[in-house]
């Protein structure tokens, strides 16, 4: 069974960052403000805008290789530290007037636990690492 929940397990906790670009880009593209509406967005978080294709970057790229399984250490890891910024930042628009941003901070933070497990015990199922193997 193990072999079956371990990428169901990735591929959900992947999903968050894939699908969440996906809309992003969409978005960037279908709107012509787009991308200054996504910068806008980091900066009513209290990120500078220069954020932003960091941020599209490490979703898109990081979310589409644990999907496929591929370096899954690595890639839980930087998408963990990705989680974890993220909820340090919605932890403080929360303490700063924002209180209904204080369930995102506990649900990325919840994500970065996720994604810190998988890196320690990276999968053993259907993935690109364990072909290599």
């Amino acid at each position: 069974m193990k072999k079956f929940f371990d990428p169901i397990a990735r591929v959900l906790l992947s999903l968050i960052f894939f699908i969440s670009v996906l809309f992003i880009l969409s978005n960037i593209v279908s709107t012509p403000s787009g991308y200054g509406n996504y910068q806008d967005m980091l900066g009513a978080r209290g990120l500078p805008g220069i954020f932003a294709p960091l941020s599209i970057l490490i979703q898109l790229v990081a979310g589409f290789t644990l999907i496929i399984g591929y370096k899954i250490k690595v890639t839980a890891y930087i998408l963990a530290a990705y989680s974890f910024i993220w909820s340090i930042v919605y932890l403080l628009n929360a303490f700063s007037g924002q209180p209904h941003l204080l369930l995102m901070a506990l649900q990325y933070l919840t994500i970065t636990g996720g994604l810190f497990y998988m890196g320690v015990h990276p999968a053993t199922g259907y993935s690109i690492d364990n072909l290599k193997k």
